[in-house]
């Protein structure tokens, strides 16, 4: 039986290390080419199937009987393996063109083309694209069918997240014609492997639960540990100073703020022409104010007085490449990009061959960017302020927009309103102004009807532009984290721990915990769904999390308060630096689901507590290579008492993953019509659930009883979490690189910091354990390894 473990054990880190491999081979070699050899191939089914039997022959032989809901864990992944194989061997795949007013009685093939009939017709009534209110973004793609079975009829819709079953066919909406006269929908039948690849997850959802529960698992154990009872600010604020040039003119910040209360299209929804004038200046200026100046009174500023603001340095740049040619600082100003003769400086570089990918290619075309997007802005195209209704819907014009065909009355006040305006604005006139605005509010809300921002969400996402708290709160954390990290380190040497300095450190928490609800329930508020739709959100959504495990543990695990306050600021930090274009922008059809929110929420909660295991393993290296010699004995007590919090983070952190993957996996399949891609997202997450499974089998893993060992192999296996995140996004690509996809900056600036930090522990685990406790024959400390 020892050998067998050793085998499947063999098999199980095999496999995760090929998994890895496999999606740089993908990136290297094409989808297809991984697909054919890896993934679909002979070989690596033959793998899993030899790895799920030796693992459950392994779990059959023991003696499981009095841990029934470990034993079903175990044989629920062979469930859903099982599934998995019969879908990959009996499930039949492809897709039907419809076309309106046709019946159709067969569909093609995935892989052959080849035509299969079907036992019933299908005929396309209408196609349709359901749009958000007032814009042209598309909300959702609907295609309006009659099933066609003998006599019987019977009307269906399918659309994203929308499937249409019968008769154990699966109906997807895939794509349409341009036309918008036909529609495309992928076919899926599998009548063997979803039934029991549902049923494995079944089982492994109630497992879980029965694993945290039972008085008999591990987890219960090590939370009667006695080991675990009770134990008994520095802020940098940086100030610009400008010179002594003089201001630039705009308009006076109360009407700034009245012309920031109307309504634009902007990014596919309506908004307040505040947040498109927050989301210019930081695009422009990297920050949301300028010299005193609010956004609104920047916008303001280049639309009316554009002769005077192309003089102001501004406009960030990046790079020394692009400074040179332009002959400027780190900040440049509009008239720096034109030579003499109105030449445009850059045009040269971007020139240069498409497929060049370097940094400073990237650097010209990121400041071209912001040139032209104030010629955008100048040029008036970008301030769709004024909605009109065409036939069945709104639709939003800017001052140069054609208006032929419009209402005579519409066409006259879309056309006149800005050079009244700028006659007012030119004269000073502040209550012509305010009246001009005010008129301009009331055609909105007379045309924008029902469509129209109400009220209450107008409100609210001008206070979420104002109260956004993120580049404070990830200085104040990172700050506080940092001072109580050392002194938690501090007083596990000495042996001393006071507990009015833990409550100072309480302050912070508790008050990033309430800003972070409060800026969560706004944006989500504001954009009218959950905020788990874009890398900034999600890296939000982390740090929320890590700060209410951080207030629930804290009692319990003292270590916690200094790692939620430093996991909160760095992912505070990422969001931050990804802040350039934060906006809040509508979800793309296949996004509209339920499940997005419970699969997100899920994964980012488990790699919320993956990096509190992080820390806490840091802390116990750290502690492990300044404690003196003399102090063994209190070593090893306070070793296996942080190896005993990871452990128990370890299990809800693992549950926490399984679950969001499997969910994810649910959600696919109803969007898709397949559970599983093997996209590289997909496979890293795997590949990180694989490698944070082996720490809780410490029975089988003798090395994983040794507390200096768990704790250097929980701090590197982060680095899956990490290659997760970020690295897929933004090396190997794929399906779910919306997932994250903000400033690269960001992640590197992250990465280089934790690589090292890596490196410096590295040299700090060079001092080994020489008295590790041995598993279960040390009655004082029987938790220190850990049970399967």
């Amino acid at each position: 039986m020892r050998a067998l473990t050793r085998f499947a054990f063999a098999l199980f880190v095999g496999m995760t290390l090929c998994l890895a491999a496999a999606t740089f081979v993908e990136k290297a070699e094409g989808t297809e080419f991984a697909a054919r050899t890896i993934y679909h191939s002979g070989w690596f089914v033959l793998w899993w199937a030899l790895l799920a039997v030796s693992a459950l022959t392994v779990v059959a032989g023991r003696a499981v009987a009095g841990r029934p809901a470990a034993a079903a864990l175990h044989f629920s992944f062979g469930l859903i393996l099982l599934g998995a194989l019969l879908t990959f061997m009996t499930a039949r795949k492809g897709y039907v063109h419809l076309r309106e007013g046709r019946t159709v009685n067969a569909y093609f093939c995935e892989t052959s083309a080849e035509s299969r009939s079907l036992p019933f017709g299908l005929r396309l009534d209408r196609f349709e694209i359901a749009c958000y209110p007032g814009t042209q973004a598309p909300a959702d793609y609907l295609s309006r069918v009659t099933v066609v079975d003998g006599q019987d009829t019977r009307a269906a819709v399918v659309s994203m997240n929308r499937v249409l079953s019968y008769r154990g066919y699966r109906f997807y909406q895939t794509s349409f014609d341009e036309d918008l006269r036909g529609s495309i929908l992928s076919v899926n039948r599998d009548p063997y492997g979803i039934p029991v690849t549902y049923a494995g997850y079944l089982l492994l959802g109630f497992s879980m639960i029965g694993t945290l529960c039972s008085k008999r698992s591990g987890f219960r154990r090590l939370l009667r540990h006695p080991l675990l009872r009770r134990t008994g600010c520095l802020l940098f604020f940086v100030f610009g100073a400008y010179g002594a040039a003089a201001a630039p003119a705009t308009l006076s910040r109360e009407t700034a703020d009245a012309l920031g209360r109307l309504r634009i299209l902007y990014d596919g929804r309506i908004a307040p022409v505040q947040t498109f004038a927050r989301d210019f200046t930081l695009k422009i200026y990297g920050k949301p104010s300028y010299r005193g100046f609010s956004a609104e009174q920047v916008l303001a500023g280049w639309i009316f007085y554009p002769e005077q603001w192309q003089f102001e340095r501004m406009i960030r740049v990046g790079q020394d490449t692009v400074r040179r040619s332009i002959g400027s600082g780190k900040t440049a100003a509009l008239v720096d990009f034109f030579g003499t003769g109105r030449d445009y400086r850059l045009a040269g570089m971007l020139r240069l061959p498409a497929d060049r990918n370097d940094s400073a290619l990237k650097a010209f075309v990121e400041a071209d960017e912001k040139v032209q997007l104030i010629a955008m802005l100048q040029s008036g195209r970008m301030l769709k302020l004024f909605p009109v209704v065409v036939g069945d819907g709104v639709r939003w014009f800017a001052p140069t927009d054609s208006v032929r065909g419009l209402p005579r009355g519409d066409s006259v006040f879309i056309k006149g309103i800005f050079p009244l305006l700028y006659e007012a604005v030119q004269s000073g006139r502040d209550a012509d102004i305010r009246k001009l605005i005010d008129k301009t509010d009331a055609f909105q809300r007379e045309r924008g009807g029902e469509r129209f921002l109400p009220d209450a969400r107008l409100r609210a996402e001008l206070w979420y532009n104002r109260f956004d708290p993120v580049s404070l709160l990830c200085r104040i954390n990172l700050c506080f984290g940092l001072l109580a990290f050392v002194r938690f380190v501090w007083s596990l040497a000495a042996g001393r721990r006071r507990r009015w300095v833990e409550k100072i450190f309480l302050v912070p928490l508790i008050l990033s915990a309430v800003a972070l609800t409060a800026t969560l329930a706004l944006r989500g508020y504001t954009a009218g769904h959950l905020p788990l739709s874009n890398g900034y959100e999600t890296m939000l959504f982390v740090a929320w999390c890590v700060l209410l495990i951080a207030l629930g543990l804290r009692r319990r695990f003292p270590i916690v308060t200094a790692s939620g306050l430093l996991l909160s600021g760095f992912a505070l930090l990422v969001a931050w630096l990804g802040m350039t274009n934060p906006q809040i922008t509508p979800l793309v059809p296949v996004l509209r689901s339920p499940w997005l929110s419970l699969h997100v929420s899920l994964i980012m909660a488990s790699y919320a507590l993956f990096g509190l295991i992080m820390l806490n393993g840091t802390a116990a290296l750290i502690f492990a290579s300044v404690v003196r010699s003399d102090a063994a004995a209190k070593r090893t007590v306070l070793l296996c008492r942080l190896q005993l919090t990871g452990r128990l983070l370890l299990y809800p952190a693992v549950f926490l993953l399984v679950a969001g993957i499997f969910i994810g996996a649910v959600w696919a399949n109803a969007s898709w019509g397949r559970y599983w891609g093997w996209d590289p997202k997909e496979v890293w997450a795997l590949v990180t659930l694989m490698l944070y499974a082996l720490p809780l089998h410490g029975r089988s893993i003798v090395r994983f009883r040794d507390p200096l060992f768990f704790h250097a192999y929980c701090l590197w296996a982060f680095g899956a979490v990490l290659m997760t995140y970020f690295g897929v996004n933004y090396f190997l690509g794929g399906m779910h690189s919306y997932a994250g996809a903000f400033a690269f900056g960001s992640a590197l600036t992250v990465t280089v910091a934790v690589v090292v930090v890596f490196v410096l522990l590295t040299v700090v685990a060079r001092v080994r354990y020489k008295n590790p406790v041995p598993y279960s024959r040390h009655r004082r400390y029987p938790g220190s390894g850990s049970g399967n």
